[in-house]
């Protein structure tokens, strides 16, 4: 028989491709900035930008844990709550979210949020467009179809305990609400919403306000940075 072995045809590989996505990184040091993954490049680049969409409704929100180069994790959507932290040590907070470049509102990013900083500028986000959606009658649960486009106008501090600067929260300005790209079957930019703007006191407390709701610093210059 001169058949070729199996493993050596192309249609028989026993796995098929993993799509790669355009990635989205904050970065604490050595200053903190944004870093972008395009999916066909292994090579992220910094990058700026003045407004970006944050899918904060449809965000994933839990824990992980790194063995070796695989992740396990343990998430839950954002509406709900953060699921309990699961025993043993080397788990670490994260949020998993969808990001639009307002210029290229039909290609996606993904952001995996993992510091303290992002955390915590993700967390105010989030407070101040449920704000929004209290203040115009909209049930959070239906706030998934909505996509909340934020400044980004620089970033801030954090410091600990004894006073020392360990972090620095991205810190987003509510500017307008659009229909979520997800929900629009024409796959173009949806027209935008003037807003009021918006305060959830912490993710947790989001079924709380769910069932609420049921009853009744200037960005410091980069150099050779791309926009994004």
């Amino acid at each position: 028989m001169n058949e070729m072995p199996s493993f050596l045809s192309p249609q028989s590989n026993g796995a098929s491709e993993t799509i790669r996505y355009d990635r989205l990184y904050y970065k604490i040091q050595p200053e903190p900035h944004f870093e972008l993954k395009n999916g066909a490049s292994d090579i992220a680049e910094t990058v700026k930008f003045e407004s970006i969409g944050l899918d904060l409704s449809n965000m994933s929100i839990g824990y992980v844990k790194w063995v070796g180069t695989q992740p396990t994790k343990v998430m839950n959507e954002a509406l709900q709550s953060m699921p309990n932290k699961p025993s043993g040590d080397g788990w670490n907070v994260l949020y998993e979210l969808k990001v639009y470049s307002t210029k290229k509102m039909d290609r996606p990013m993904f952001w995996d949020v993992t510091n303290w900083g992002g955390h915590r500028g993700v967390q105010q986000a989030f407070r101040d467009f449920l704000d929004y959606c209290k203040t115009n009658n909209i049930e959070f649960m239906d706030s998934k179809s909505y996509l909340p486009i934020f400044l980004y106008t620089g970033t801030r501090p954090l410091k600990n305990k004894e006073g020392k600067v360990t972090s620095h929260e991205p810190v987003f300005k509510l500017s307008k609400v659009i229909q979520n790209p997800k929900a629009s079957a024409n796959g173009q930019q949806p027209s935008a919403q003037v807003i009021d703007g918006g305060t959830v006191a912490d993710i947790s407390e989001i079924p709380k306000r769910i069932e609420e709701m049921k009853q009744g610093s200037s960005i410091n210059a980069l150099k050779d940075v791309k926009q994004l």
